[in-house]
């Protein structure tokens, strides 16, 4: 009984481990609209945010999004289409960055970068995983002519453009993800092997034992059992 109680218990360890988490951390200029058909809320004020993804795969829709303040007290605030990220398989307690490539570094290019944005995941050790680009859009900025001015958001459609480019997956993602799945099916095997190897040592113990070593060891279970 206690044997098989430890072998559940090894087995639920085992089970719980595939839903650790991985930690995802996103700049200002970067806002993600949802995870896995999940609506996400961000922060108003911030700088940039960590969020906790499930280790695997995961679908995450993000959007290009940045303030401008002008010399004269205006501002823009630029918004971009909705791009949907596939992520290779993420591994469990690791660390990963979302970035834009190639970012604007003033208005003028902004302004023709949020039609067309460039994403990238990138792990702990700044490796690319996967570049996604957006779809080319038509939509305007988000515009008013003071700090607390009314704006009109023209960028509110989310649902994803049919005519996004096909994602580019890097070889360290490649790599990256078989490493994990590699570790985690050892992991599994080794758990096995010292269960396995547990209960043929019962079995040899028990094939060894005279008559009234079996019966005690039968009452001993009985007691257990109660």
């Amino acid at each position: 009984m206690t044997l098989r109680l430890t072998v559940a218990a090894a087995a639920l360890l085992v089970t719980s481990a595939s839903f650790a988490a991985v930690t995802l951390t996103v700049p200002e200029e970067i806002k993600i609209v949802s995870v896995n058909d999940q609506e996400v809320s961000g922060g108003l004020f911030r700088s940039t945010e960590k969020y906790s993804l499930n280790a695997g795969e995961n679908v995450i829709n993000v959007r290009y999004s940045e303030f401008f303040q002008h010399s004269d007290n205006s501002h823009d605030i630029l918004k971009s289409g909705i791009a949907s990220i596939q992520t290779p398989k993420l591994v469990d307690g690791q660390e990963y960055r979302l970035a834009l490539i190639h970012p604007p570094k003033n208005f003028d290019l902004a302004q023709k970068y949020k039609d067309q944005p460039i994403f990238g995941l990138y792990n702990k050790s700044n490796q690319l995983l996967v570049q996604q680009t957006g779809a080319k859009q038509e939509q305007k900025a988000i515009f008013s002519n003071g700090i607390f001015g009314n704006s009109i958001d023209l960028t509110k459609k989310t649902t994803i453009p049919a005519n996004q480019p096909a994602p580019i997956y890097t070889e360290a993602a490649t790599i990256k993800s078989a490493k994990g799945q590699s570790e985690q099916v050892l992991s599994v095997a080794s758990n096995s092997m010292a269960n396995s190897g547990a209960d043929q040592q019962l079995i040899q113990i028990w094939q060894k034992a005279n008559k009234a070593e079996r019966q005690k060891f039968m009452s001993w279970l009985a007691e257990q059992a109660n």
